[in-house]
């Protein structure tokens, strides 16, 4: 069970949208699942700001997104693959997220 989220917000200009999907969905993720990194969510934006995304990505404890994804991150495939998309994106923000103990509802 993760008890530590990674979120990633970021903006993709509308007419890279397509473009920029693909590429995460074709080149990140297998890499991501390769270096047994599994994003839990991809969200857009569907009413509201045009080209706003979220990743969630889980992680059983602080020191486990440390290693994962400092690995993930200096990937030297990765870095090939930020050099397209990298001037898609902008506003890119971290932050890491821990759950708050179940206070008994349901």
């Amino acid at each position: 069970m993760a008890e530590i989220w990674l979120r990633v917000t970021y903006r993709v200009r509308a007419h890279q949208m397509a473009e920029f999907e693909e590429l995460l969905q074709r080149q990140v993720m297998p890499l991501a699942r390769e270096m047994g990194l599994e994003m839990n969510g991809f969200y857009r934006t569907l009413i509201g700001d045009v080209g706003e995304y979220m990743e969630l990505w889980p992680f059983s404890s602080l020191g486990e997104f440390e290693g994962k994804w400092r690995r993930f991150i200096c990937h030297p495939e990765l870095k090939e693959i930020f050099q397209k998309s990298g001037p898609m994106v902008e506003n890119e923000r971290f932050t890491i997220l821990e759950k708050v103990p179940d206070p008994g509802l349901s």
